[in-house]
């Protein structure tokens, strides 16, 4: 087992990687002594997959279930309500509650926000399953829902217990939410790792077809670097762990200008990165062979590289972020492959047009 520890001032973590480690997710979890009475917050699909699995790893755990919805629909205010309501009633005199998620990235979103709001805060773990949030939305402690005006408008900074990885989830996964995944994997390799960069390039096939060797790199390179990042600036108040969100800005754009329906956090991530490396092409801080080495990166792992939304819904879903300050943008740029640069103070003006100009580009 690989154990990666996320050294913070208060509520540091271990981040815990092993094949088959949800057998004994239970006696895991109990180690860190949480409380006596789990709320497993989980989406339908993994339930449907996972109904056996969990009552058996739970078997000897009093705990309760709550299924959501799936995709970006559990991250709405009535799937928090409903996390809550389901912990008040749980919540009696001779229980502890903590909370449990189960799933993507958008179970542990809600579920880690229900877990710091009820009673300004109670335990929780995640157990994701998909390959982006194995390596990315489960690490750091960042919960939230969306509003229709915008994604992850609502939110706290709140740490998990810990975290427990089993690749053996990514088996049950369509080869589309493999790729979206990925789309999170080259973020990484841009903003840290080069050499990450050329690996993801050499391994695409290995990768998608979930080679155990080639995912297991992808896995620990990706929390390696997220950990050391989120240690080093845990609420994002030193401008180091702004660099996780290149291309998130216009990502989040994006999938709230599609009303989260006609597009993925990771195809989204996907155009979010060549927006920003457009932008930084355009400000002179990368060449366009940096662009392009991106462009057809994500290419080859079948990943979108032509936007097809309306710009002007695009650029008021912008206007909304939470990195803007005082009408400026705050946007993380390229400088090369492996290196960016968080900037601020980008005009409106810039901005639309570089949302304007970027599908005519590509």
């Amino acid at each position: 087992m690989k154990v990666v520890k996320v050294n913070l001032l208060k509520n540091s973590y271990s981040i815990y990687i092993k094949q088959n480690l949800f057998d004994g997710i239970a006696s895991n979890i109990k180690k860190h002594n949480p409380g006596n009475f789990a709320v497993i917050i989980t989406s339908r699909r993994v339930f449907a997959l996972y109904k056996k699995n969990i009552e058996k790893s739970f078997a000897n755990f009093a705990c309760n279930i709550i299924v959501l919805p799936d995709g970006e629909r559990a991250k709405a205010k009535a799937s928090l309500f409903r996390v809550l309501q389901g912990v008040i009633k749980a919540d009696t005199l001779n229980r502890k509650i903590f909370i449990v998620c189960l799933g993507g990235g958008t179970v542990g979103d809600v579920g880690g926000f229900a877990a710091s709001i009820y009673k300004r805060g109670i335990p929780y773990f995640q157990v994701p399953t998909t390959l982006l949030s194995q390596i990315d939305a489960s690490i750091g402690g960042k919960t939230a829902i969306d509003l229709k005006q915008a994604k992850n408008i609502l939110g706290a900074f709140y740490q998990p217990r810990a975290v427990f990885i089993d690749p053996n989830f990514l088996n049950t996964l369509e080869e589309k939410q493999i790729i979206e995944g990925v789309a999170e994997a080259i973020k990484y390799a841009v903003i840290k790792n080069g050499a990450f960069f050329n690996f993801l390039s050499a391994n695409s096939r290995e990768i998608i077809s979930l080679k155990t060797t080639s995912v297991l790199k992808v896995i620990d390179t990706c929390v390696d670097i997220k950990a050391k990042i989120v240690e080093a600036d845990e609420k994002e108040k030193m401008g180091i762990r702004t660099m996780l969100n290149f291309g998130h800005t216009f990502a989040h754009a994006l999938e709230a200008a599609s009303k989260y329906k006609k597009v993925s956090h990771g195809q989204a991530v996907s155009l979010g990165m060549l927006y920003a490396a457009y932008l930084s092409n355009k400000l002179g801080l990368c060449n366009m062979n940096e662009l392009c080495q991106i462009r057809d990166l994500l290419k080859k792992f079948g990943l979108p590289v032509k936007c097809k939304y309306d710009p002007k819904a695009i650029y008021k879903a912008m206007s909304y972020d939470k990195k803007n300050i005082s009408g400026k943008f705050r946007l993380v740029l390229l400088r090369e492959i492996g290196r960016v640069k968080v900037v601020d103070g980008i005009s409106e003006n810039l901005i639309a047009k570089t949302i304007k100009e970027f599908s005519a580009f590509i």
